[in-house]
């Protein structure tokens, strides 16, 4: 069995209410406090692996990690680009495209990503990297975003696209999902927080 725990980054140095998606911003503080809570409960499992957005608010807790597991950086676990969207307010990207919130499916960020591409990329990596383990199974480790989890959480569930704004995924929890060859996966948990 491969079992894959999916943990969100923690609180980030920017405003929270601003688009970051595939800005590379740091962690806060706290932000790191909440990874390093919940590195530690997630450590009581028996972690062979671990995998990261190479994103800073991702990568820096897996640089945590190096020392005791292998680890590999996946950039199509990195947050959707929001183009010409990055960094602005969530407010005014609303009014400019009032079903960002609605329907995420038809999301089309300017000189950015499509939520369709962006789906694609993240469900292409996840099935890649779950060909690639299953055989041999083990406990992983993902760290990632928010966006790339709720896609995550969507085909797990079999969650229609247009719904997947609905998820709320907090900083800093993890969902754990797993997978036995021939078999559907099993989402064990979600938002799990230390």
């Amino acid at each position: 069995m491969l079992t894959i725990d999916v943990l969100r980054h923690g609180e980030t140095a920017t405003d929270a209410s601003k688009l970051y998606g595939a800005t590379d911003v740091p962690l806060s503080h706290l932000g790191k406090e909440q990874l390093l809570q919940a590195a530690h409960i997630i450590n009581q499992e028996p972690i062979s692996q671990v995998v990261s957005s190479p994103l800073q608010r991702c990568a820096w807790l897996a640089k945590q990690l190096k020392e005791n597991l292998p680890v590999c950086y996946e950039c199509g676990f990195t947050e959707m680009d929001f183009g010409d969207w990055e960094g602005k307010n969530t407010q005014d990207v609303l009014q400019q495209a009032p079903h960002f919130r609605l329907d995420v499916s038809q999301l089309e960020a300017p000189h950015g990503e499509t939520f369709q591409y962006f789906h694609q990329r993240v469900e292409q990596a996840w099935q890649a990297y779950i060909q690639q383990h299953i055989n041999v199974g083990g406990h992983h480790l993902l760290i990632t975003h928010g966006g790339v989890i709720r896609v995550l959480l969507g085909l797990a569930l079999h969650i229609p696209q247009s719904k997947l704004a609905s998820l709320y995924i907090p900083h800093a929890t993890w969902s754990r999902i797993s997978f036995v060859q021939g078999h559907p996966p099993v989402l064990w948990f979600m938002n799990h927080e230390a």
